[in-house]
């Protein structure tokens, strides 16, 4: 177990109000972060009876940021996961994402034709689309190749990778985790830098591969340059809100955002709007679609409400699985970010 160090919260409560679960289930229905990981392991063994409560965290990270303590409240939770893991006792939808990666090396079962593997064969920039662009938004997949290709970046697509592991760190299944970063080493080994267009996938590589990828919304910024970034006006004016996903704003960090903003004010024809919240979870993380999908649903719910009173047209988002569950709430247009600008760029 986890050492807690538990004397140095103060019991001030500041996690609790920031959780985004909380503020939407009640903490009737949902504890809260302190609870969790301050309180729950002080039972021991006994632990496992938070088992289906602390799989309703998004893993946002947002109570690590406002602890006043600097307590790793996230990292905790993902410990506990970690602890309490039992293969047969997990959720219906986390079990459906172990038999995909055991019988396809991907976190979601396959689509019935995969994506060649495409750019120069001497290419030093890999980029790695991830799960869900390759096999759910694959809108999301052509528009990172057509930015690259259009940006002439000299970039390879893997010819064979496995899910980076992030969904099955939320679940808790460390031991997969572990095969999975093996294998994903392997292919990347003769790569200078690696590409992504998932906050989840870019976490998961700094955090658990020691490695330091760049999500596509850096590299365009660092590698290309925004200023070499020249785009056409858009056929109607639009209200834009930009959607800030939690790992790409805090654990990626701040700076991806502020690339995201300065890159979508040189498109011609928009206004971005700002929304209230816009760091605020969605839903879409910590394996939360999967487990509990009323709660991301609700979620992903309140941020369209935010970006509808903002009066924005459309809201776009620079992560998949933050596109996928907003997309569910209905109500407005969902856009990822690269695939907005990809349809924009000359």
């Amino acid at each position: 177990m986890v050492d807690l160090k538990s004397n140095a919260c103060i019991k001030c409560g500041a996690c609790v109000q920031a959780c985004p679960v909380v503020a939407i289930e009640g903490l009737t229905s949902f504890s809260g972060p302190r609870s969790l990981a301050i309180d729950a392991v002080r039972f021991g063994p006994e632990i496992g009876h938070v088992r289906d409560n602390i799989m309703k965290c998004t893993t946002c990270w947002r109570c690590g940021d406002v602890c006043p303590a600097r307590i790793p409240l996230p990292e905790r939770i993902l410990q506990i996961r970690r602890d309490i893991f039992r293969k047969e006792l997990v959720l219906g939808g986390h079990a459906r994402i172990l038999e995909n990666i055991d019988r396809h090396r991907r976190s979601v079962e396959p689509a019935l034709k995969r994506p060649a593997p495409r750019g120069p064969a001497d290419g030093k920039v890999l980029y790695f689309p991830g799960c869900i662009a390759e096999n759910r938004l694959p809108a999301i997949y052509d528009a990172n190749i057509s930015l690259l290709e259009k940006t002439k970046a000299p970039f390879r697509l893997p010819g064979r990778w496995s899910c980076c592991g992030a969904p099955l760190e939320k679940v808790g299944d460390w031991e997969r985790v572990r095969e999975l970063r093996e294998e994903n080493l392997l292919a990347f080994d003769k790569y200078e830098t690696l590409v992504t267009s998932c906050p989840g996938c870019t976490t998961h590589f700094i955090q658990n591969y020691s490695l330091k990828p760049l999500h596509t919304i850096e590299y365009l910024y660092e590698a290309v340059g925004p200023r070499k970034l020249s785009f056409e006006t858009p056929k109607r004016k639009l209200r834009v809100a930009l959607h800030q996903p939690c790992h790409l704003s805090r654990t990626v960090g701040p700076h991806a955002i502020d690339y995201a903003v300065e890159i979508l004010q040189r498109v011609p024809g928009i206004k971005l709007v700002e929304i209230e919240d816009a760091d605020r979870c969605c839903g879409g993380g910590g394996g939360v679609v999967a487990g509990y999908p009323g709660v991301a649903l609700s979620l992903a719910r309140a941020k369209v409400r935010s970006a509808l009173e903002a009066k924005a047209d459309l809201l776009v988002a620079p992560c998949p699985f933050c596109v996928m569950n907003l997309s569910r709430a209905g109500g407005m247009e969902i856009m990822d970010y690269t695939a907005f600008l990809s349809s924009h760029l000359k």
